[in-house]
């Protein structure tokens, strides 16, 4: 029996939605379904609706998201709709029209493990909007203008940009209803990351927030030794999912604090730098940078 018959046999269904496994790679289909998922997020998008508008096996839908993503269909969906219901408490919906509109129509989705989901509760998720106190200081470093910003907890954004007003445009765009102001208290962290630029090593606490597919990424990235890369293909077989090399660049371009949680570091299979949030070229001089320190310190 051949390949295409096998499949159907699998599934029960043939191919719709110009998604077939025989044309397209796993990764494909994982894209097209991703896009699918993000478009429709108030649709029903359970394995099974997936397998039926695709015409691919749930067993295959559930399989090649582990493999690519890191993470199940079902998780998938569930962060697309946080994201979704963080920004209507945003816009102060009200708490009720928020959650149904990011397809449920209950709230003991959100209730019943709301802190995993949020990390606090609705209410509290959109009152900590108004109220949660972020600190920033600037400076002019070799790559333009550096922006440390923290809360009690520790630095929530690192980012470095041409110009002060580029960076403070940026915090306020990111947290729109914070109580965000300059301080000198965050000097000591802020030269702390100055001294980075002189060699110096960067250990420092950190309040952010990721899934846990970005979480795995980031703790593989701080293992990368100064001076040295990986390849976005290493990463992914660093935490067990060698497939997921795309969804590690990804994870990449989220991470909020560059430079403590170096993704500079991990560039493409064949050697290019790939991409970087803070430009390619900022990235080319933090590697040339590193590998010229790490050079005087095996001389030391």
């Amino acid at each position: 029996m051949g390949k295409s018959d096998d499949r159907k046999h699998d599934s029960g269904l043939e191919p719709a939605i110009h998604v077939r496994e025989a044309v397209l790679s796993r990764t494909e289909i994982v894209e097209s379904i991703c896009n699918y998922i993000r478009e429709n997020t108030s649709a029903d998008l359970s394995l099974s609706s997936l397998e039926k508008n695709f015409r691919i096996s749930r067993y295959s839908i559930q399989r090649y998201f582990m493999e690519i993503m890191g993470i199940s269909p079902r998780k998938y969906v569930e962060e697309c709709r946080i994201q979704l219901l963080k920004k209507n408490l945003r816009r102060e919906e009200p708490i009720p029209q928020a959650i149904y509109k990011t397809g449920y129509n209950s709230q003991s989705w959100l209730y019943e493990d709301s802190t995993s989901k949020l990390g606090m509760m609705p209410a509290s998720y959109r009152k900590e909007g108004d109220g949660a106190r972020i600190r920033y200081l600037t400076a002019s470093c070799s790559l333009g203008f550096l922006m440390v910003a923290e809360t009690d907890r520790g630095i929530c954004t690192l980012s470095m940009a041409d110009t002060e007003e580029q960076l403070i445009r940026g915090l306020y765009d990111e947290f729109p209803k914070a109580e965000i102001s300059r301080s000198q208290s965050v000097k000591k962290r802020l030269d702390a990351v100055l001294g980075y630029f002189d060699g110096q090593l960067l250990n420092l606490p950190v309040d952010i927030r990721g899934t846990d597919f970005q979480r795995r990424v980031w703790a593989a990235i701080l293992s990368i030794p100064y001076g040295e890369t990986r390849s976005y293909n290493e990463i992914a077989e660093k935490i067990g999912m060698p497939d997921s090399y795309r969804a590690v660049a990804n994870a990449c371009g989220a991470n909020p604090v560059p430079l403590i949680v170096p993704c500079h570091r991990v560039i493409r299979k064949n050697g290019d730098l790939g991409g970087y949030g803070l430009g390619i070229e900022r990235k080319k001089f933090l590697l040339e940078m590193e590998k010229k320190m790490a050079g005087k310190h095996h001389e030391e």
